[in-house]
């Protein structure tokens, strides 16, 4: 059998049913074999998003996304995409192609001999898994069922092969090859998951019961770890039991309907100001497969959830042990364990009843609507927020949504769209990139097997993979794009107002950045296309958008003044060093006297 036929196989055997790619000479076998094979492939117009659109495919479906580039600057352009897959502990094979072996620039000791060579896996292997240039066909197998094992067990994440074009047209006997043995792996995460310490476990989970009768103002932060573990099943069964309020990461979204009466929204830099005020005054957080990190803590860890004490459970024992946290206790387990452990635990207990906690929870969540947060520059143009919350509303729990990973549009779809039970979302939150959103939804939409998806982007980070707007086109993806036109970069005009007296450098149309005339471009694409110009046609343009058959742009007009607030803006203290506001009273302010008043209630 050629190789590049058995790569397909293998894929095909390990249930995957697309590869996202963009064709090219290095991979030339490999694409021949996957234009025979089984297996559906997605042609994007840039391998970056083709990488994109394959994490989207994976944090959606919740499986293996596979992504297929050539040699030099294919594999580069994959790299930002690859990155975040790793932050976000997104399972992803990228497969991509190198010149033959015998043009190996590194025989002869110079930086390039092959055509269009680079030395990728040294560059990929940072942010991978496993990373490795196949040298010998025998050892195919081996490589490709441990890259697949590392991507989809432990902390999930990318892995990368890089098969050279010689290898790829090489005849192999597919029973003779050397197999890969995951008992070899000795990983923490690995461990942990394969083999858990069932000991170490009922002592956390004992721990944990004598907190939570203790506890008076107990609270869940459940993660992406939940998710990634399968576990959202056996947490609605603890919290029924239990009876403790919720709140979610950004990740973690749509497990808990947005109105159910015990969750109260996401934590973090940028969130609900009632968020963050009942994080605050929990004396006890039980945090659930979230590395908590500097967008959660805003910059604080020791005052993070100061007046709770706290377990945390994690694969990753590094992201425990990495946080400053008194009165913390760390457990590296997966989260389905510790939940179904304590769930047989609980189960038969006399649980306390928190009554007054829930009272305190639900007052200060109507208090602090988001809507009537001032903003610091109002406008008389479309609200971010309003329209995000309306939209949500037109929208059902079988859709997809693909959210900015940066910026304006990023804070809105997460803080206030209202998710619903079961809702899939999918956004880059470590890398935080522009030009995720638009690649994303082609992904999500491969992955929800044809389910509407619901994007929501911004007008500067659309322009970094406009050209995939072809590639929606060209399956008649059913995505509903609506894009916030604010004529710049509002996260960077905001950072330059705050931080250089309003000198602004390539952040508007003053300073050197335009941007296009997006109904043009819907029209050289054939998308229809409306626009909201102010608050009042909001729930018109959403209905004639969302009635469109097929792909569809929405584009409304606001403020590049327009903040994501409430937010923990950092500033400068006494001694000149910059520190962030506090979680519980971030920007707008609240007085001292506003806020002494809920520290009593506490």
């Amino acid at each position: 059998m050629r190789l590049a036929d058995y790569v397909m196989n293998f894929l095909e055997d390990a249930d995957v049913k697309h590869i996202f790619m963009l064709s090219g000479g290095g991979i030339m076998y490999l694409v021949d074999a996957l234009g025979h094979a089984g297996i559906d492939y997605v042609c994007c117009h840039h391998e970056q998003a083709a990488g994109i659109a394959a994490q989207a495919y994976a944090m959606e479906k919740n499986a293996l996304g596979v992504c297929m580039a050539t040699t030099g600057p294919g594999g580069t352009n994959v790299l930002t995409a690859t990155g975040a897959a790793y932050v976000d502990s997104t399972p992803v094979l990228f497969l991509t192609g190198q010149v033959k072996r015998s043009d190996f620039a590194s025989l002869r000791r110079v930086r390039q001999f092959g055509a269009q060579e680079n030395d990728i896996v040294s560059m990929a292997k940072p942010v991978t898994k496993y990373a490795v240039t196949v040298t010998e066909a025998e050892e195919i197998k081996y490589h490709l069922q441990k890259a697949v094992y590392l991507a989809l067990h432990g902390r999930k994440g990318p892995v990368w092969v890089d098969i050279p074009l010689d290898i790829q047209n090489m005849q192999i006997d597919p029973d003779s090859l050397r197999e890969f043995d995951p008992e070899t792996l000795q990983d923490e995460d690995i461990l942990a998951e394969r083999a858990p310490d069932k000991e170490e476990i009922s002592k956390a989970v004992h721990t944990a019961r004598e907190w939570i009768k203790a506890a008076k103002r107990p609270l869940f932060l459940i993660g992406h770890g939940l998710v990634s573990a399968g576990a959202e099943a056996v947490f609605k069964e603890v919290q029924e039991l239990l009876k403790i309020p919720v709140e979610a990461t950004w990740r973690a979204l749509g497990i808990m309907d947005y109105d159910d009466p015990y969750f109260f929204g996401s934590p973090g830099l940028q969130a609900n100001r009632y968020s963050n005020l009942i994080l605050q005054g929990a004396d006890l957080l039980i945090v659930l497969g979230s590395r908590l990190d500097n967008m959660i803590t805003a910059f604080n860890e020791e005052h993070f959830a100061y007046r709770a004490k706290k377990i945390l459970v994690d694969l990753d024992g590094n992201e425990i042990r990495k946080l400053a946290m008194p009165e913390a206790e760390g457990t590296v387990c997966s989260v389905r364990d510790f939940l179904n452990r304590l769930k047989e635990e609980m189960t038969g207990e006399e649980i306390p009843g928190y009554a007054e906690w829930l009272e305190f929870c639900r007052k200060i969540k109507d208090r602090f609507p988001l809507l009537q947060e001032k903003q610091e520059h109002p406008a008389d143009m479309v609200d971010l927020y309003r329209l995000s919350m309306r939209l949500s509303e037109y929208c059902n729990e079988n859709d997809v949504l693909a959210i900015s990973s940066t910026s304006r549009c990023n804070t809105a779809g997460h803080m206030a769209f209202k998710h619903k039970e079961g809702q899939k979302t999918v956004s880059s939150m470590g890398f935080g990139s522009m030009g995720f959103a638009l690649p994303s939804a082609v992904g999500a939409w491969f992955a929800g097997e044809g389910k509407r998806v619901i994007m929501l982007e911004g007008d500067g980070s659309l322009q970094l993979n406009l050209q995939e707007l072809q590639t929606v086109v060209h399956h008649n993806i059913n995505a509903k794009m609506f894009i916030f036109h604010n004529a710049g970069y509002a996260a960077i005009t905001t950072m330059q107002d705050r931080n250089f007296d309003g000198f602004h450098v390539g952040s508007d149309g003053e300073s050197g950045l335009s941007m296009p005339d997006l109904q043009k471009i819907a029209g050289a694409y054939g998308i229809p296309y409306c626009r909201i110009d102010r608050n009042e046609q909001i729930d018109e343009k959403i209905e004639q958008t969302l009635n469109c058959a097929g792909p569809a742009i929405c584009e409304f007009i606001g403020s590049i003044a327009y903040d994501e607030i409430p937010k923990c803006i950092s500033y400068l203290d006494e001694a000149g060093l910059r520190v962030s506001a506090k979680l519980e009273n971030p920007f707008p302010f609240l007085s001292q006297q506003e806020m002494e008043k809920i520290y009593e209630e506490w």
